[in-house]
């Protein structure tokens, strides 16, 4: 039998990530380790993967467009740049929290490179690829 969580339970799990979130985005990893250890498993890093794989896959057009409008012509450029970022995360190689949360960042805002014109999609990129980058 399926468990039914309530839903104050799911926003209050919504509610702690994202402040979570928002703290490990200004260098407290320290404080969260349950939210680090959800960003950066093996799941939550296929899961990214396979998204960029479906804006590959739209951008060389073996894919339908999906809901959301890619910038195409200034994403086909940096394809090499969206490739790595997916090898990145499909690598054994540890990544970063931070790297993670741009990664979603990246996927899921509508003011990211990927479907707002912008003159930076390079820098966008490749700050993506140093983010995930364990120092």
């Amino acid at each position: 039998m399926a468990t039914i969580t309530h839903p104050r339970a799911w926003l209050e799990r919504r509610r702690a990530r994202a402040e979570a979130d928002h703290w490990i985005g200004h260098g407290f990893e320290s404080r969260y380790p349950w939210r680090v250890a959800e960003l950066t498993s093996a799941r939550e890093r296929k899961l990214c993967a396979r998204s960029l794989d479906g804006v590959l896959g739209e951008l060389n057009g073996s894919k339908l467009p999906g809901a959301a409008p890619l910038r195409t012509a200034s994403l086909r450029p940096h394809t090499d740049l969206l490739e790595a970022i997916e090898a990145r995360l499909l690598d054994d190689a540890p990544v970063t929290a931070v790297g993670m949360l741009a990664v979603n960042e990246l996927l899921t805002s509508p003011g990211s490179c990927l479907f707002t014109q912008r003159d930076d999609v390079e820098s966008c990129l490749r700050t993506v690829l140093d983010k995930l980058e364990v120092r």
